[in-house]
């Protein structure tokens, strides 16, 4: 109560110093996942059949001068999959419009990712699919406090080692300082960011440890049908703590690293609408086992280097088709595939072995979307997931979802 009663005085303070503006989107989801699923791997908190608000989105934007800006979303999206109960500020930040014309703004504050395209695409009137890609949440063999997980540290992975990430943190809010413009008649683009913390980190508004990290993106626009853009972000992923603190005599953990790579292209004709993304991802992680003879009972399991190169590609291809007025059809493809390692977990059958480090993952998606009205989508998909272990978990999911905008 207190949360809301708070932004109610700051908006009505704001309104007595610039115009406010407040806009919404509201999604209702019913969704049936198979027998294996888990908010981790499929976005469904089980194999029963789901009804559920999966947000409501609240955006504010205040013009306190023509060239000062300040916007905010407040979002109770449901991470676990179940209603939208849990209300946190994801953006809210200050841009500087205009400082040498378009070539150069500036905004500061919790922002969005300048990485690839699809974070500008996640909200549900402009994601064609229900799904969302298995970058922005599938849950990876890697750790943010002990690095790579060996099948018993991935069991072990919640309680002891801060969970497992995924490529690129669920929604790709960060808080920075970040750079962008246009130049040549919009011709050439770019957008660069100094954060707190690289994509995969689940603390994003707070820096960890020593150093920070960079998001950058520039694209070329030939003209309006088309656009290819190319990111790259890095920075520390490892979180300090007791599991960690073993290199705190080894030059600290600021050599653990995230470095990663994308391309993304646009194209749209008449009724086609294609996007794609290629994303190559490098963690540069110890491997932490727990040793009970050892007070605290770490220690590096890895023998003449403290660190294992963990890499992984990731492709998304969509492809929308208006082919009646209010109606479309739209497609996904979206591949997880996971680099060799030598196998480090000694008791492991594969031990010294090239290994993948974790299991390559194939989903694909169809949905087919109509409009009413022209602020509520229905879209009706179906989704599924194929990930290379056997016996094969059941990941597929069908979906229904609502989205209203106001």
């Amino acid at each position: 109560m207190f949360f809301w009663q708070a932004l109610m005085l700051l908006s009505v303070a704001a309104n007595l110093s610039a115009q406010i503006t407040w806009t919404g989107i509201y999604d209702f989801e019913i969704k049936k996942g198979g027998k294996d699923s888990k908010p981790e791997s499929n976005k469904v908190t089980n194999e029963n059949l789901q009804l559920s608000v999966r947000n409501l989105q609240l955006f504010l934007n205040a013009e306190v001068t023509e060239d000062i800006v300040f916007a905010a979303k407040i979002s109770t999206d449901a991470r676990a999959g179940s209603d939208a109960t849990d209300i946190r500020l994801e953006l809210a930040n200050v841009t500087f419009l205009n400082i040498f014309g378009e070539h150069l703004n500036v905004s500061a504050g919790k922002i969005l990712t300048p990485f690839g395209a699809f974070t500008k695409r996640q909200l549900s009137p402009d994601n064609p699919l229900i799904g969302i890609p298995l970058f922005f949440y599938y849950a990876t063999n890697v750790s943010p406090l002990s690095g790579y997980l060996d099948s018993g540290g991935v069991l072990l992975a919640q309680s002891l080692y801060g969970g497992r990430l995924s490529t690129v943190y669920y929604g790709g809010y960060y808080t920075g300082v970040e750079v962008f413009g246009t130049l040549a008649d919009e011709l050439f683009s770019y957008d660069v960011a100094v954060m707190n913390a690289p994509l995969s980190a689940p603390n994003s508004a707070i820096n960890l440890d020593k150093n920070l990290a960079f998001h950058g993106r520039v694209a070329l626009r030939p003209a309006i049908w088309g656009e290819l853009g190319a990111s790259f972000s890095t920075g520390s992923f490892l979180q300090s703590g007791p599991v960690n603190a073993l290199f705190s005599s080894k030059g600290g953990i600021v050599k653990f690293t995230q470095q990663t790579f994308g391309l993304d292209l646009v194209l749209s004709y008449l009724y086609y609408e294609l996007n794609a993304e290629y994303i190559r991802n490098q963690y540069n992680a110890p491997y932490i086992v727990y040793d009970f003879t050892i007070n605290p009972p770490y220690k590096s399991g890895l023998t003449g280097s403290d660190q294992i190169s963990l890499k992984n590609d990731e492709l998304l291809v969509d492809l929308k088709i208006d082919f009646f007025p209010g109606f479309y059809a739209a497609g996904r493809l979206n591949l997880l595939t996971f680099g060799n390692i030598t196998d480090p977990a000694t008791a492991s059958g594969t031990f010294g072995n090239q290994v993948r480090w974790d299991r390559n993952v194939t989903r694909t998606e169809i949905v087919v979307g109509y409009k009413p009205v022209r602020n509520v989508l229905v879209k009706l998909g179906y989704q599924w997931t194929r990930v290379d272990v056997n016996p094969r978990p059941d990941l597929n999911v069908a979906a229904t979802q609502v989205s209203v905008t106001f």
